[in-house]
């Protein structure tokens, strides 16, 4: 019932076409009366809305909520670097990692300077 939210078993109920072509489906005449008369459902007790909004039937719902457990994550080799390395790799300090950088910069820059010199030689 789209006022008292109650269940409607099919065959049952009235249902009121708008003008604008909106379905209303209604449980009883006094839920088409009070709809019609633009009475509020969250002012009647008993109404779905106002059970909801007045925290009512709440007893009935506090089923508690399941857990969902979650993975942990775990450290795994990957091709080319074994679980060891990594970790080893994890545990560097900063200061290590910058000076490893930075002599491979130093070699890389090297390395091309000297195919530059090797260019302009021939």
């Amino acid at each position: 019932c789209r006022f008292s939210g109650a269940k409607i078993y099919p065959g049952k109920g009235i249902r009121f076409v708008r003008s604008d072509s909106q379905v209303f489906l209604f449980a009883n005449s006094k839920c088409k009366r009070y709809f019609h008369n633009r009475l509020k459902p969250s002012k009647l007790t008993w109404t779905a809305m106002y059970r909801k909004q007045h925290k009512k039937d709440i007893a009935a719902e506090a089923v508690k909520k399941k857990r969902r457990t979650t993975k942990k994550p775990y450290s795994r080799s990957i091709v080319g670097a074994t679980l060891e390395v990594i970790q080893k790799r994890r545990t560097e300090k900063p200061e290590v990692r910058d000076a490893a950088r930075e002599s491979a910069l130093r070699e890389i820059k090297e390395r091309i300077k000297k195919t530059k010199d090797e260019k302009k030689a021939k």
